[in-house]
């Protein structure tokens, strides 16, 4: 059941009234409620204990699923490598982005990077930063960090099978 999407500052007016899916959209509601966690916690480390909670709510998020089917967001960045690889990162709500690994070396277990031949290939390396885009793939992982970074920031690599850029 797709749930409809927030409107977000960065996005164009259609986009914001496109539909969500369900998926996507309990993701985005973990990491709000560990940033709510983050900004009322109390004790000694109120940074640790959200990104400990978000952490273990996202494993069991994962457990159920890693596909991504059909999920919604806007360009962030993209570029590519030093050997023509392909990369892009996308926000799906404000600070949180589902991404490539930008260099060959991270790469190196994931094949999340673009390969020239690929067929989403030219869509990846043609996308303009702040353009709505629909995808699909796997989420492999999120990106480790400092606790308030990874609660403020949360970062996903994923493999993705279909990448359609809007206009």
């Amino acid at each position: 059941m797709a749930v409809p999407k927030a409107g977000r500052a960065d996005e164009a007016g259609a986009a914001a009234t496109t539909a969500m899916p369900q998926r996507e959209a309990d993701l985005i509601a973990i990491m709000e409620d560990a940033r709510k966690q983050l900004r009322t916690g109390h004790g000694a480390s109120p940074a640790q204990d959200a990104r400990m909670s978000m952490q273990i709510h996202v494993m069991s998020y994962m457990r159920q699923s890693q596909a991504a089917q059909d999920w919604t967001g806007t360009v962030k960045t993209r570029g590519t490598t030093p050997e023509g690889d392909a990369w892009i990162s996308i926000e799906i709500a404000n600070g949180v982005t589902v991404s490539t690994w930008q260099t060959e070396v991270e790469d190196l277990n994931a094949n999340s990077l673009f390969k020239p031949r690929s067929p989403l290939f030219a869509a990846a390396k043609s996308a303009k930063i702040g353009q709505p885009v629909t995808f699909s793939g796997i989420i492999l992982k999120s990106v480790l960090g400092k606790d308030e970074d990874m609660v403020q920031t949360p970062q996903f690599i994923a493999r993705f099978s279909a990448l359609k850029v809007g206009q």
